[in-house]
């Protein structure tokens, strides 16, 4: 490789000898001759054209693609623009494989065009209503025996005007251009991409290269990480899939966080662009194997709600039909049929919206994210550059809830204000190297928010900003400006934590976790009401009893394994194992199934633990605390994050507390209703809606279920 390299130069400076020798005879206006063109005369603000070069060379006389190669040097554009116009990176045909004195180059011959797309401001303003657009356009033109530098400035004046109105002088030259460009791979096939020791493995899958030569394949690779010229020997790993192994270039240090080229062969009208970025899913399995996968420039903030919105939306239709059924029953009143009509109707239509497809808007004002990887990371901080690093996965739920905050105009402005670089780190598989990201902060888990302020190029960058786990507006904007970390508004310290805590807990009791628990416990009170005092007010106890325990069995666990490993742990940890999601799903399938009447597996009120409700009911009552415990833990973190956080950073006794009060507030609606039972007696009487009722509550637990198993395909 150095031998080329040396060689390269070698003959570039000879080339270069020769051509200052004839230059007198031959200059590079003669061999060459560009010109800029705008598919439109007039523009209006907020819309988009096509500016083409249209580039002309003498016979035998080439100039080079935007990666050069071995030799010669890339063809680009720079441009002069006013204030509200963006022009996007120009877009080159396929290039030509160029071989000579055993060094390859990417060339163009002949004519070709270069596209760039031009974007003007909704918001834009310009004096005397004209646009002007001025672009340097440098090449370096050469044949067999002279290189010669071509640099020349064009200018183009577009007219402001309300109505966008098409050039028809352009209109069979953009058409031409837009026929060269290369296709992607996604309209026929897929391409894959593994960095493995000192080379690159790409895989491409299309079914038209069957029965292809594969020696007439050739992949063109974009930038300085692949070692160029090299021969590339394409094999058969399928009926319809190839692959070929590039070097990557001893020269180019780190891992680049993008793959980018062109897959060609002579049967092809057009080249197959290749447009991969560090897989967000598989990225850092181990340090030697990094996976890439396709996608666009713009990592775009997404959810991946889509297939759980279908299952949820299923959800709410079978509970619109149930409800349809019940309406049926001869004895039920006209006015609770008319009712429970209306309602089933209103479900259907609801869950028809909530589950029907929906393509992704397309965004025209978003963070422009970028696959986060620490080689990444550390080039731009030592470039001085403000870094904002988002640790996230899709089956972390306080992450998705996050996410929202992205989308605020004022966040979108504020980070292009302070231009800051957006990086993401996709942990959904539970990556070695993120992880290795994360225990440099004293985290065994996500979401994580990092802000590293602007420095002064040379400077020492700072250790990082860390954000709470729960983002608001207010929060970003406020650690984005005053570049230190976020402090609550003054208040009581440990007093505003249990506070907290206790509102959190209380307000579990309405997530679809835990409602069906609660929706059962109500209808013991019921069932209770003409009981002694006493004896439902040591129901209630037990209940809370039940809860606090579970609470502080589970703390117990969590911190124990904080003083075993040395290091924090979050809440909800357990979501991050494939088993205990699984037998979560599975015990609370059963669980709502036993209240749809599938099949009975106790007669108590929580539907769960019959032998120990037959024997007492204090039993059942402990029972259905434990249980509202274990079905409350998914759902705490996007209320409970901050408390939570805290609380395991507390020595023991400070955390116990803390999750003491979690658990009052989780079991205070039972606990309020045992201490006053004539409460009670403003419930409706028992009867046939109970078991109406009973019914219902499996519906929010299908829809608890349907979540974890959408979180358990993320993890597996």
């Amino acid at each position: 490789m150095l031998t080329w390299r040396f060689s390269g130069w070698v003959l570039l400076f000879l080339l270069s000898f020769f051509a200052w020798e004839d230059g007198v005879a031959q200059k590079s206006e003669d061999l060459v001759k560009v010109t800029l063109h705008s598919e439109v005369a007039k523009i209006k603000p907020g819309d988009s054209a096509w500016l083409v070069f249209k580039v002309e060379l003498k016979p035998d006389w080439h100039a080079y693609w935007k990666t050069a190669g071995q030799t010669g040097f890339p063809t680009t554009v720079e441009w002069s623009l006013p204030d509200g116009v963006t022009m996007e990176e120009p877009l080159f045909p396929s290039p030509i494989l160029y071989q000579f004195q055993e060094l390859a180059s990417y060339v163009h011959k002949n004519t070709f065009h270069l596209l760039s797309r031009l974007n003007v401001s909704p918001e834009a303003t310009f004096e005397d209503g004209e646009i002007p657009l001025s672009a340097k356009f440098s090449t370096l033109i050469c044949n067999e025996s002279n290189c010669i530098p071509y640099d020349t400035n064009l200018a183009v004046s577009l007219s402001v005007s309300r109505q966008t109105k098409k050039s028809g002088k352009t209109e069979e030259m953009i058409k031409l251009a837009k026929e060269a460009l290369p296709r992607s791979m996604l309209e026929d096939g897929e391409v894959f991409a593994s960095l493995e020791d000192e080379s690159i493995l790409l895989s491409f899958s299309d079914p038209s290269f069957s029965g292809l030569e594969l020696s007439q394949f050739y992949f063109f690779p974009e930038g300085d990480q692949f070692s160029h010229g090299e021969p590339q020997a394409f094999r058969k790993s399928g009926e319809d899939v190839i692959t070929v192994q590039i070097s990557r270039d001893s020269y180019f240090e780190g891992v680049s966080p993008s793959i980018r080229g062109l897959l060609t062969h002579t049967q092809f009208p057009q080249g197959r662009s290749v447009n991969l970025s560090v897989d967000r899913v598989s990225y850092g399995s181990a340090r030697d194997q990094i996976e890439f996968s396709e996608s666009g420039d713009i990592l775009k903030v997404e959810s991946g709600f889509n297939q759980l919105l279908v299952m949820l939306g299923l959800i709410v239709i079978a509970m619109s039909i149930w409800l349809f059924g019940k309406t049926k029953n001869p004895l039920n009143p006209s006015k609770s049929k008319k009712i429970g009509l209306f309602i089933s109707f209103a479900l259907l239509v609801f869950g028809l919206w909530l589950g029907f497809p929906q393509a992704e808007p397309e965004v025209v004002d978003q963070i422009d994210w970028t696959p986060w990887s620490p080689e990444k990371e550390q080039a731009l901080l030592a470039d001085g550059r403000a870094v904002f690093v988002d640790f996230t996965a899709r089956w972390c739920m306080s992450c998705q809830v996050n996410k929202a905050v992205y989308k605020r105009e004022v966040v979108i402005e504020k980070f292009k204000e302070l231009e800051i670089v957006p990086l993401q780190a996709d942990w959904t598989k539970r990556g070695k190297v993120i992880l290795e990201a994360l225990q440099k902060f004293g985290r065994e888990g996500v979401p994580l928010y990092v802000y590293y302020p602007a420095r002064k190029k040379g400077e020492a960058s700072s250790e990082g900003i860390i954000l709470p786990e729960i983002l608001t507006r207010a929060i970003v904007l406020t650690v984005l400006e005053e570049e230190k970390p976020f402090t609550e508004p003054a208040g009581d310290g440990f007093l505003a934590i249990l506070g907290l805590a206790f509102m959190g807990g209380v307000i579990l009791n309405l997530m679809p976790c835990v409602f069906p628990v609660i929706g059962l416990k109500i209808m013991s009170f019921v069932k209770q009401a003409g009981e002694d005092e006493q004896k439902v007010r040591m129901h209630g106890l037990i209940f809370t009893l039940g809860v606090v325990l579970s609470f502080w069995i589970l703390v117990g666990i969590l911190l124990g394994l904080r003083e075993s490993i040395g290091e924090d742990l979050g809440w909800g940890f357990q979501l991050q194992e494939p088993v205990f999601v699984f037998g979560l799903a599975v015990f609370l399938l059963i669980f709502a199934l036993s209240l749809s009447g599938v099949f009975e597996i106790g007669m108590s009120l929580t539907g769960v633990g019959s032998q120990f409700s037959q024997k007492t009911g204090y039993a059942g009552s402990f029972f259905s605390g434990f249980l509202a415990t274990i079905v409350a833990t998914p759902c705490m973190a996007p209320f409970l994050g901050a408390a939570v956080r805290a609380a395991l950073a507390m020595p023991w006794i400070s955390a116990l507390v803390v999750f003491t009060f979690i658990a009052l507030g989780l079991s205070f609606p039972y606990l309020l209703l045992s201490i006053f039972p004539k409460w009670i007696s403003r419930l409706p009487k028992p009867g046939e809606w109970m078991n109406t009722f009973k019914e219902g509550m499996a519906f929010p637990l299908y829809a608890t279920v349907a979540w974890l198993l959408w979180t358990l395909n993320s993890l597996i």
